[in-house]
C-alpha cells in the first residue's frame, strides 16, 4: 500500500498565502495580454472565498477608508478627478446621472411667426433647442406637461432677423431675452439668461428672407431630450497598471521607449553606465498594447493591466452650468437616489418572503 506524505504546515500555509495574494490581485487588477483582457470581472458574492478563510463581504468602515476623490483639473469647462475604492456599477451610475439626470434650461417650445428661409420650421425649432442656455435651473420651477409657460417656470427669447440684401447669417447672439415682467428683469439683471456662445450658427438667409419667432425655455433633463444634457461628454477610464518585473536595459530599453508613442516609458542611467527602461507616465497609457505586441514585453517581464477600482473621470460642460457645479449637483442627485432606495428597503422590512 502506498502512503502519501503529509505536507508540512509551514509549506501549506505558504501555499495558502500565495493563493490569497493571487486572488486579491485578480480582484483588483485587470490583466491585458496579446490575446485580450483577462479576469475582467470581480467576485461580489460574500462567500466566494470562504474556503480560504477570506471574508470579502462589504464593510462600510473598509469602504470609507479605501474610498477617495482627488481633483486633478478644475475650471468652468472641465473637471478631471480620480475616484478610487469604488465598484464599477457605482462609478457608471455617477456617469449616467451627469448625462441624463442633472437639469438644465433649454428651448422647449418655439412659436414661429415668420420663416421664409430654406430651413423648415421643425428643423429650425430643433436647432434652437440645441443652443445651450447659461442659466441656473434652480431659479425655475418644473412645468407640468399640460401647464402654460409662465414667469415662474420659463424664460422667453425673441429671434427676429431680416436679410435686406446679399446674405445674412443668423447666430445665437441674435436671440434676445424678453423678461416676462419687470420683477423677472430685476431678479436676473446681474446675470441675465443668454446663450453660452454667441457664435453658434442657426441659419443663413438670402435677400428678402426673414425669420421671426418666440422661444420658450424650460427646465428639463437629458433623459427626456439630449438638449437638456449639461455635458458635452462625461466618461471615465481605469487607471493603467504597468509593472516591469525585471530590468529592460540597453538597446531593448530604447526599443521599448520608441515603441510606445504615448510616452509612458522613459530611460534612466544606471550606476554601471547602462540604460534602463522605467515607467514614467502610466496615466498616458491608452492600452494600445504595442509594448507587448510590437515589442516582446511579456517575455521581458512587462505586466500591463488596469486597476479595477480606480477611475479617471472627465466631465466637460456645455457651458450652461459650470463644470464644478455639475460635479456637486450630480453628487446630490446620487444621494437622493440612495435615500429613495433606502426608504424602499426599509418599507419592505417584515414583509412575507423578505429577510430580516
Amino acid at each position: 500500500m502506498k502512503r502519501s506524505r503529509a505536507e508540512p504546515p509551514a509549506a501549506k500555509a505558504k501555499g495558502v498565502d500565495k493563493q490569497v495574494e493571487r486572488l486579491q490581485e485578480q480582484q483588483s487588477i485587470l490583466r491585458l495580454s496579446r490575446e485580450g483582457p483577462q479576469n475582467p470581472d470581480t467576485k461580489d458574492f460574500c462567500g466566494a472565498f470562504s474556503a480560504l478563510d477570506i471574508d470579502n463581504s462589504w464593510d462600510y468602515a473598509k469602504f470609507k477608508q479605501g474610498f477617495s476623490i482627488e481633483v486633478t483639473k478644475l475650471n468652468d469647462e472641465v473637471v478631471e478627478f480620480d475616484m478610487a475604492g469604488i465598484d464599477p456599477p457605482l462609478a457608471n451610475a455617477f456617469r449616467r446621472i451627469l448625462i441624463a439626470e442633472v437639469p438644465t434650461v433649454a428651448v422647449g417650445q418655439v412659436t414661429m411667426y415668420q420663416n421664409t428661409g430654406v430651413i423648415h420650421d421643425e428643423n429650425l425649432a430643433h436647432r434652437l433647442g440645441l443652443v445651450p442656455i447659461a442659466f441656473e435651473p434652480d431659479n425655475l420651477e418644473w412645468r407640468a406637461e399640460d401647464a402654460e409657460f409662465t414667469e415662474s417656470n420659463s424664460l422667453r427669447f425673441n429671434l427676429h432677423v431680416k436679410c435686406d440684401r446679399g446674405k445674412r447669417s443668423v447666430y445665437s447672439s441674435d436671440l434676445q431675452w424678453q423678461p416676462w415682467s419687470e420683477a423677472q428683469e430685476a431678479k436676473f439683471k446681474a446675470d441675465p439668461p443668454r446663450p453660452v456662445s454667441g457664435e453658434i450658427l442657426i441659419a443663413q438667409l438670402r435677400a428678402g428672407q426673414e425669420i421671426e419667432c418666440e422661444c420658450y425655455c424650460e427646465k428639463g433633463i437629458g433623459k427626456e431630450h439630449a438638449k437638456w444634457s449639461p455635458v458635452c461628454t462625461a466618461y471615465y477610464r481605469l487607471l493603467p497598471h504597468i509593472v516591469l518585473t525585471q530590468d529592460i536595459v540597453g538597446n531593448e530599453a530604447l526599443q521599448l521607449q520608441k515603441t510606445c508613442t504615448a510616452g509612458v516609458f522613459d530611460i534612466e542611467d544606471t550606476a554601471g553606465g547602462s540604460k534602463r527602461a522605467v515607467v514614467a507616465n502610466p496615466r498616458a497609457c491608452t492600452t494600445c498594447r504595442e509594448c507587448i505586441e510590437s515589442f516582446p514585453g511579456e517575455k521581458k517581464g512587462l505586466m500591463l493591466g488596469k486597476e479595477k477600482q480606480h477611475f479617471l473621470f472627465s466631465i466637460e460642460s456645455t457651458g450652461s452650468i459650470p463644470a464644478p457645479q455639475l460635479f456637486e449637483k450630480a453628487l446630490r442627485r446620487f444621494q437622493d437616489k440612495v435615500d429613495v432606495a433606502m426608504k424602499v428597503l426599509e418599507s419592505r422590512e417584515g414583509e412575507p418572503g423578505q429577510g430580516a
